[in-house]
């Protein structure tokens, strides 16, 4: 009798040990709170997690789900106080993850997407040289899984969209990939993403959401296919209300795309649910959005309450500048030189929004209001108003060569959204003739959009020396993004010509 109560308890001791041992488990309560993070229900995720730990201490799979957590608060929000709380805990993450069982798929995974998510936040309050080294071992980290573990497709997921980045990597960063050896491919990794969410296999479950976040904006920002990135947008199964992530993602490309009323109606419809994680940077798209209908009042509510809610420093300068337009678009100098004012004092000079802001400001010179208002309604989608505004204009109306190169630029543009290819073509190349050696992006942008309609005719040798013409024009706000814009395009060509 006691020699069998002795082995029970033998057996029970190594269950336990076994039981205890640091492990990566994946299953249902795991899927349930990565589904909360990824939603941004980011405090009832992280209560998820606690709850959890309790039942399960050893298991490293929740460090990677407060990764998520972490990243998303730091990524969308951008406050400084979060950021001297969260930030050093990647660091101490991915040590813990680092004792996990190497024998598991997780184990180079979860490193990867930490060093990842660290790379992006790093990026966003401008430590560049830590963003650079995280990104670098991200790639290195699940180019090796892949070779680990083939079947688990994860690993697809982030290495495509790793691939994609380095495969359209500005010049200005380029030493960047030469010093790392690092090589990408648009087409190669943006299949990677979208062979990950037609996968009908358990694993291919895990991190959807993650997936149907990320490929519209590879398939618009990377291939130059907006056509393709909305009918993805309105077939795959999305719940815009539900996951604030997803919105969040489909505003944006609907606002930068010409369609402002479809992202009003995405923001305005969202679940108002206390768990969702609390983001300024809704009023700033409602802000966008509003103004491009020349709705001054209600862009000079959302705009204001972005700059008063918003702790970062991301788009503030932007902000404050389109403020500034209101007023100014109201015959209000006074309030709008006390924007311009601000714009100088407050935010950053990371993106390219907030450079060209400051631009102009520095400048001291106000555009053309009747060239504003046109840009205001082509970049919301109201081409007929537009067309509209500048109806009876020709360049002789405008006094500098800017606002002539400007007035060509938007008369194309609108053309060019209406699909009256010749008309675009026509007064595209009369921006870049007459702006080729301005400071202003219109020159550089005008050969991007040539070259797109030229790759859209299958005209691919025509299309790359566009392209080309774009990537030759330096000195311009946007240059990164131009030029980003214009590899991707060369790369494409010469894939298919």
């Amino acid at each position: 009798m006691n020699k069998r109560f002795g082995l029970i308890a033998l057996f029970l001791f190594f269950a336990h040990c076994l039981f205890s041992q640091i492990h990566f488990t994946w299953n249902d309560n795991v899927q349930k709170t990565y589904e909360q993070i990824a939603s941004l229900r980011i405090s009832e995720g992280r209560a998820s997690i606690v709850v959890l730990k309790k039942s399960d201490p050893n298991n490293l799979i929740y460090a990677l789900l407060e990764s998520y957590a972490d990243f998303d608060q730091l990524f969308l929000n951008e406050d400084p106080d979060d950021f001297k709380r969260l930030y050093p805990q990647f660091d101490q993450r991915i040590d813990f993850l680092k004792k996990g069982p190497k024998g598991s798929p997780f184990y180079l995974y979860s490193l990867a997407i930490s060093h990842l998510h660290r790379a992006v936040i790093s990026i966003r309050f401008e430590k560049n040289f830590q963003a650079a080294m995280d990104f670098r071992k991200a790639y290195v980290l699940l180019k090796e899984n892949r070779t680990l573990f083939p079947d688990f497709t994860p690993n697809e997921l982030y290495f495509g969209l790793i691939n994609t980045v380095i495969g359209t990597i500005p010049k200005g960063y380029m030493w960047l990939v030469n010093l790392f050896g690092m090589t990408g491919s648009i087409s190669e990794g943006n299949a990677m993403v979208l062979k990950y969410i037609n996968e009908k296999t358990t694993v291919s479950t895990y991190f959807k959401s993650d997936a149907l976040f990320m490929y519209p904006y590879l398939v618009m920002n990377f291939e130059g296919n907006e056509k393709k990135a909305f009918d993805f947008l309105a077939q795959a199964p999305y719940d815009f209300r539900k996951n604030h992530l997803h919105a969040y993602m489909a505003a944006n490309l609907y606002l930068t795309h010409q369609s402002s009323g479809r992202a009003l109606e995405v923001v305005n419809q969202l679940d108002q649910s206390p768990e969702y994680l609390t983001i300024p940077f809704w009023h700033y798209e409602k802000g966008y959005a509003y103004l491009n209908q020349l709705n001054y009042e209600r862009a000079e509510q959302e705009f204001t309450l972005f700059t008063k809610k918003f702790k970062g420093k991301f788009y503030v300068k932007d902000a404050y500048e389109k403020l500034s337009w209101v007023a100014y678009l109201q015959g209000d100098m006074k309030t709008a030189i006390f924007y311009r004012n601000e714009l100088v004092r407050k935010g950053s000079l990371v993106t390219e929004a907030d450079k060209l802001a400051s631009e102009n400001a520095t400048l001291g010179i106000w555009p053309n209001a009747l060239l504003l208002k046109a840009r205001l309604l082509s970049d919301g989608g109201y081409q007929r108003e537009a067309i509209r505004v500048l109806s009876g204009k020709t360049s002789n109306d405008f006094d500098s060569q800017a606002d002539r190169t400007e007035f060509a630029y938007r008369l194309a543009r609108v053309y060019d959204l209406l699909e009256e290819d010749e008309l675009a073509s026509r007064y595209y190349q009369s921006a870049i003739d007459k702006g080729r050696n301005l400071p202003a992006y219109f020159a550089s942008r005008a050969a991007l959009q040539l070259g797109l309609l030229s790759e859209k005719k299958g005209d691919y040798s025509k299309a790359v020396g566009y392209y080309t013409e774009c990537l030759d024009m330096d000195g311009h706000a946007f240059k990164n993004a131009l030029d980003q814009k214009a590899l991707s395009g060369i790369q494409r060509c010469k894939k298919r010509g």
